[in-house]
């Protein structure tokens, strides 16, 4: 039934949106720069890493729109990241038992991640807040106490791309901003 209900959403305007808009969060999420000049872990979890990041910014984007149906794009997008997690693991072949679990848990870490970040997004002068969020859900250094150059040039990635990404009314991303711009001023901008 859940596939029924799966190609019902897919089909409705705001589900197709909500795949393009994800799909370009992924895209974005898959650049080369994060994982080379960034020091992003080329993994399933520094992947996943990055697009919770993506999508933290395209959620802080909805909510700062005035159109009015950017609450039940936002909704849809969370569907969708939550069905892509899904048939993600399952082409992983992990135990069907264990796919709800670790969805739920994927789930709860974009929860957490996304209100972490916002947060600090908010903030402006909480740009080593950010960075240490970032060291420690991505960079695995939070223990250190010091911020990695990858998790500054992230953080100042993230305040670039939060200052200028907007959904047209189209459903269309403007405003991702190209990492590797970023990482060639991050010396400069922090």
């Amino acid at each position: 039934m859940l596939n029924v209900l799966d190609w019902l959403r897919k089909r409705s305007p705001t589900g197709r949106t909500a795949a393009n808009l994800y799909g370009s969060i992924v895209t974005q999420s898959r650049k080369p720069a994060f994982y080379n000049a960034y020091g992003v872990p080329d993994t399933l979890n520094g992947r996943y890493e990055l697009i919770v990041v993506h999508m933290t910014l395209t959620l802080a984007a909805l909510k700062a729109s005035v159109d009015e149906k950017s609450a039940e794009l936002a909704r849809a997008l969370v569907e969708h990241f939550v069905t892509d997690m899904d048939d993600s693991l399952r082409q992983l072949a992990v135990g069907d038992m264990s796919v709800p679990k670790k969805v739920k848990k994927a789930a709860a870490g974009l929860r957490e991640r996304s209100e972490l970040y916002a947060e600090a997004l908010g903030d402006a002068g909480a740009t080593d807040r950010l960075a240490l969020a970032l060291n420690a859900n991505i960079f695995d250094a939070a223990a250190t106490g010091s911020i990695t150059t990858g998790a500054a040039r992230l953080a100042n990635y993230m305040r670039a791309c939060h200052a200028e990404l907007r959904v047209s009314s189209d459903g269309m991303l403007q405003g991702f901003v190209d990492p590797d711009v970023i990482s060639a001023n991050a010396d400069t901008t922090r």
